[in-house]
Order: structure tokens, then sequence, then C-alpha cells
């Protein structure tokens, strides 16, 4: 995918878990991986404007660990992925006041510094 669909992407992902009332909504789990995967792609145009396409998390991992710009974010995005796991695959419930207070920060501090 090149920059622009990877940004249209990010924004598409933002819209889903934008649309969601984090007080009532009962798919906490899916926005916290909605915001996981909008940020993916923040990082992954910027990849893209580098010519630089990731097959895995893991290289995403590597190239994000790497990149003197993105090591700034580098321990938001892991700890986004770490709540995106639990959200995943431990079932994790999510308060309403740990997505505005921990998670949403975490996105727009990657968001912040890619755009």
């Amino acid at each position: 995918m090149n920059k622009n669909k990877h940004l249209s992407k990010a924004l598409h992902n933002e819209d889903f878990f934008g649309s969601l009332d984090v007080d009532s909504t009962k798919f906490r789990d899916w926005l916290v991986t909605g915001i996981f995967y909008a940020a993916l792609h923040y990082y992954e145009s910027y990849f893209a404007d580098l010519n630089k396409h990731s097959p895995s998390h893991e290289i995403s991992d590597d190239w994000i660990a790497q990149d003197s710009k993105l090591a700034l974010t580098y321990n938001d995005y892991r700890e986004l992925k770490q709540y995106r796991r639990d959200a995943s695959y431990k079932a994790r419930n999510f308060t309403p006041q740990e997505i505005r207070d921990i998670i949403l920060p975490l996105f727009n501090n990657i968001k912040k510094q890619l755009l």
C-alpha cells in the first residue's frame, strides 16, 4: 500500500473507534483494537513514504525502534500494542477512564509525532 492508502486506513479506523461511545459501548475491546491499528497505519504511512513496506508486525516493531524520529514514540507504541493484545487475547475489560486517560493519549502522542 502507498502512503495515502495507509493514511486513509488510519482515518477509517479513527472513524470507527470515534463512533463508539466509550462510556456505553460493550465493545471497548474492539475500540482499543481500532486505536492500535489506526496508530499502526500512521507508522506504515511514514514507512511507505520511505518506500518501505512491512510484511509483519515484528518488522514494523524493529523499524519503529530503530528509526531516530520514531524512537520517541516507541514506548507508546509498545504499550498500545500490549493493550491491543490484552483486548484480543486476554478478553480484558477496559474502563472508560483507562481508554480516555491512558490509551487515547498514547495514540495521540504517536499521531502527533507522525503527522
